[in-house]
């Protein structure tokens, strides 16, 4: 994290691409710079050191629900294990398709094999490595630190199960070693890193030709970041501020570090904006009586 705050200094500023409609590396984006890489590797060893070396804790530091989270809770969570286990497995697979898929698509099948730009790869893979990076770091140490319980140690039992009110077993069981990492949830800060990953990269590159093609993979991100966060309060892993505070710092990670280190603010175009001759036009949010849905406003 020092790393990556030394390149302060060497903020990109508000820039566009040379070629808007084209997939390549403006000569006005700061590529990733020596120190960045040093950061890359410090942050993938320390996330390992952390996590093999900062033992969580066996007590809690703090118990129950903050702000609104009983609330929340009482609302949301599963009431069967059998409910409980089906988001605790979708968040799962939510968890691990978001993170690996747009290695996959994005750099490997897009920008590396159609757009044949080993350039554009190479730089989308760093700037990714040092998000998930910074992401993973913080959020190990914040929940070997804090020692949140999470919601379901209030229902733990002697056996080491947990039952609801009428003696029924729920999914979750007590006594290990993620009793008390409650704060902040991981799954959502890494989906929500790779979501604003996704929206910024392709806001300033055309890798699936620009309109609305571009804003699609965006929105799934973010439905699949929105999922994951979800499904952590239903399967009572988690209490929602966990779930707000790991999409915050995933949103900080995944689309305002990169656009303060290499793409800037303010020069991408607007994702899903059509471009045609002597045309503009960008998709608006539209409510009306009755109903709601998407538009669009342009300049002709």
């Amino acid at each position: 994290m020092t790393l990556t705050m030394a390149c302060s200094s060497t903020l990109a500023e508000t820039a566009s691409a040379s070629d808007p409609d084209k997939v390549e590396w403006s000569r006005d984006w700061p590529r990733i710079r020596v120190v960045e890489g040093l950061n890359i590797i410090a942050m993938t060893v320390g996330s390992a050191v952390v996590n093999e070396y900062w033992k969580p804790a066996t007590s809690a530091n703090s118990r129950g629900g903050w702000l609104f989270d009983n609330a929340v809770r009482d609302a949301m969570r599963g009431r069967t294990a059998g409910a409980q286990n089906w988001f605790i497995d979708a968040g799962d697979i939510l968890y691990k398709s978001a993170v690996l898929l747009p290695y996959i698509i994005d750099v490997y099948v897009v920008a590396l094999g159609i757009h044949q730009s080993a350039d554009v790869a190479i730089e989308m893979t760093l700037i990714n490595l040092q998000s998930l990076g910074t992401t993973g770091v913080v959020t190990l140490s914040v929940e070997r630190g804090s020692g949140r319980a999470r919601p379901y140690t209030d229902q733990c039992q002697p056996d080491g199960t947990t039952r609801d009110g009428s003696g029924r077993t729920l999914a979750n069981g007590c006594g290990n070693d993620g009793d008390f990492q409650s704060f902040y949830s991981g799954h959502a800060a890494a989906v929500a890193t790779m979501a604003g990953l996704t929206c910024v990269h392709h806001q300033h590159l055309p890798l699936y030709g620009g309109g609305v093609a571009d804003l699609v993979p965006c929105l799934l991100m973010m439905g699949a970041a929105a999922g994951t966060g979800v499904s952590r309060v239903v399967a009572d892993r988690h209490w929602s501020t966990d779930v707000l505070m790991g999409w915050g710092v995933g949103a900080l990670s995944g689309y305002v570090l990169p656009s303060l280190l290499h793409y800037g603010f303010g020069g991408g175009r607007a994702l899903g904006e059509i471009r045609t001759a002597g045309m503009h036009m960008v998709p608006v949010p539209q409510v009306y009586t009755g109903g709601a849905g998407m538009g669009f406003a342009g300049v002709f």
